[in-house]
């Protein structure tokens, strides 16, 4: 895919449509979301492509203003276009690294459904008492409460962090900053887990626990959002991520312009997509449990879960009567340890279906089932749908609508 920093493109043929994407270089999800694009151009014909990518707060050059192509994929601020192009007088699609608080037009990623992700994962690994700490332009009261909602589903209460507790105000420093972030960490309930909203906060997390004696992840699990592979690397102990979908956005961005193109109007869909996986490290690898025979027991079934063992191999390894094993996980879980063997396989049964095209005779030996019909009967009887209709709905993209009657009044005015 070509890079040019003042184009001047040309039209080849009349069925061509020049398209111009105009991003920050040095924004993670940059490369991704191109790859994207590029995916899709693969399987579709007909586009000039124009790629501008420029150091983060480097206005657009003028090539901009006066080049009249079909449309825009732009990862920029609204206020950084050249006139013509903002407002919802031409096809543009935005895509951003964020979900921002008053999104236009455009491919987003999914940061309520990360959360949801982060939750879940936290409350499978023992945790009751959560926290959220939330971007600076998110829209934190929807993305909140539908959080909240989520952990008190799963039996866990959570403690949304305000960001105003640690801004960085004249006069304050770091280390003053950090020491209002280390006070808050330390007023959780303990062990506590906490979702960042990205991986650079996630990072600053782990080092505020260090900095007040605080234990990762025994006294506080830590995850985050973005998957940045050297941020990731660099925290010790390594930072588990979730990892948002950018080829997809790209791909979706591409189509939703393709559309609008076709259509002669400016899109006015926003569209979230959802996370691709969670990656676990050491920052959340913990069986926040009390009884030391439930710990070993959560450990053998997260290393063998999805394979034939059963629920008194399990108890024969840890060295306890299966009844009383299945006592223990009754009072604290509510749930017999092979239940909880049935939830492990049908975690990673749902895992595969949102990661691989794999066939559900793969999916069912991979994830420690018999058969296939062995895990559709479990699947629903666990989830509420068949494999098949979670797949689709997990690889569905939430859709906001509402943001053509904003265009509407700028034309207007």
């Amino acid at each position: 895919m070509p890079t040019h920093n003042a184009p001047t493109p040309t039209r080849t043929s009349v069925s061509a449509r020049e398209v111009a994407i105009v991003i920050e270089a040095s924004a993670s999800f940059s490369r991704g979301m191109l790859q994207g694009v590029s995916r899709w151009m693969d399987q579709h014909e007909g586009w000039m492509i124009t790629v501008d990518d420029r150091e983060r707060g480097v206005p657009v050059s003028g090539w901009l203003l006066r080049w009249n192509g079909h449309g825009l994929i732009s990862g920029l601020e609204e206020s950084s276009l050249p006139r013509p192009w903002r407002a919802g007088r031409r096809a543009v699609v935005h895509v951003r690294g964020s979900m921002p608080a008053s999104p236009l037009p455009g491919v987003y990623p999914d940061d309520e459904a990360a959360v949801r992700l982060g939750v879940s994962h936290l409350a499978e690994r023992g945790l009751r008492h959560l926290a959220f700490v939330p971007g600076a332009t998110a829209a934190v009261k929807e993305l909140c409460d539908s959080v909240g909602r989520h952990a008190a589903d799963l039996g866990c209460t959570i403690d949304v962090f305000d960001p105003r507790r640690t801004a960085i105000r004249r006069g304050r420093n770091d280390e003053e900053d950090t020491d209002a972030i280390t006070g808050w960490l330390a007023s959780l309930p303990k062990p506590a887990g906490v979702i960042a909203a990205s991986d650079v906060r996630a990072v600053r997390i782990i080092e505020a626990c260090r900095h007040g004696g605080m234990t990762v992840p025994d006294d506080v699990a830590v995850v985050g959002i973005g998957a940045d592979e050297v941020l990731c690397g660099l925290a010790k102990p390594g930072l588990t991520s979730i990892t948002h979908d950018w080829p997809r956005i790209g791909h979706e961005a591409a189509r939703m312009l393709d559309a609008a193109i076709r259509a002669g109007r400016p899109p006015s869909a926003v569209v979230f997509v959802p996370p691709s996986e969670l990656i676990v490290r050491g920052s959340s690898d913990v069986m926040a449990v009390e009884d030391a025979d439930l710990r070993k027991a959560l450990r053998i079934i997260q290393a063998k879960g999805c394979t034939d063992v059963s629920a008194v191999d399990i108890a024969t390894e840890v060295g306890v009567p299966r009844r009383l094993l299945d006592r223990k996980f009754q009072r604290v879980f509510g749930r017999t340890i092979h239940d909880e063997l049935q939830r492990t396989k049908v975690a990673e049964a749902k895992r595969l279906l949102v990661e691989t095209d794999d066939k559900l005779l793969v999916i069912s030996v991979r994830s420690g089932f018999a058969h296939a019909p062995q895990l559709c009967n479990v699947f629903k009887s666990v989830v509420g749908m068949s494999p098949m209709q979670f797949r689709k709905t997990a690889r569905s993209c939430r859709e906001k609508p509402g943001a053509q009657p904003r265009h509407a009044s700028r034309r207007g005015s």
